[in-house]
């Protein structure tokens, strides 16, 4: 609910218009949203306010920024210290693993994720992303065990799995998941679009992917 979020932040600031955090809140959420302008703006202003904040907030904040104006070797700086310091910090270790992941760094993410898999096990969207850089790493059965963990799997969870299929040379099972994927909302519908197309493409079936796509 990143719309509600960020309404929720915007009067807390009003309140307090030193409160950093609120301000990082705000990137966040605009972030998520699509709405990189915004996120840079606010981003900006919480670093204003860094004095006001506990060691761990300005850890978390500056890595924030790294992270939203795109220098993920800072990044991953940042929130590497963070963790030296606070090594339970879940947020920092996933943020970490996302900034590593843009540099490439696959094995590095997946490390990352896998200690914040171990502190949170049952929160899904981490095990998402565990699965998810682990087929970026090419380690398609670790990807394929940890999508079948989730017990509930969403659109990414259902994604993950149908990427571990296809790199190993499941394409039926891969298109099944595929066909899955269409029935969990529009995220679903439109990977499922995709996949489809692609396990078309693999099996040399040009023409239905070109339906499927169109």
């Amino acid at each position: 609910k990143f719309e509600g979020a960020i309404q929720s932040a915007l009067e807390a600031v009003s309140l307090d218009p030193k409160f950093g955090i609120g301000y990082q809140l705000i990137a966040v959420a605009s972030r998520n949203l699509g709405r990189q302008q915004d996120a840079e703006k606010y981003i900006n202003e919480a670093l204003r306010y860094l004095d006001g904040m506990t060691e761990r907030e300005r850890y978390s904040t500056r890595g924030m920024f790294y992270r939203v104006t795109g220098d993920y070797p800072q990044c991953v700086k940042e929130y590497g210290d963070l963790i030296s310091r606070y090594t339970a910090d879940v947020g920092g270790h996933n943020q970490l693993a996302l900034c590593a992941s843009q540099l490439r760094d696959m094995n590095r993410a997946m490390t990352e994720m896998r200690r914040v898999v171990d502190l949170l096990p049952n929160r899904v969207i981490f095990r998402d992303n565990l699965a998810l850089y682990a087929n970026y790493a090419g380690d398609f059965p670790t990807a394929e065990k940890e999508a079948r963990t989730i017990e509930e799997p969403d659109a990414y969870a259902r994604l993950a799995l149908a990427f571990a299929q296809m790199g190993q040379g499941q394409l039926a099972e891969a298109n099944q998941t595929y066909q899955a994927l269409a029935t969990i909302g529009a995220l679903g519908a439109s990977f499922s679009a995709s996949g489809l197309g692609d396990v078309a493409v693999y099996e040399g079936r040009f023409s239905d992917a070109q339906r499927i796509l169109e």
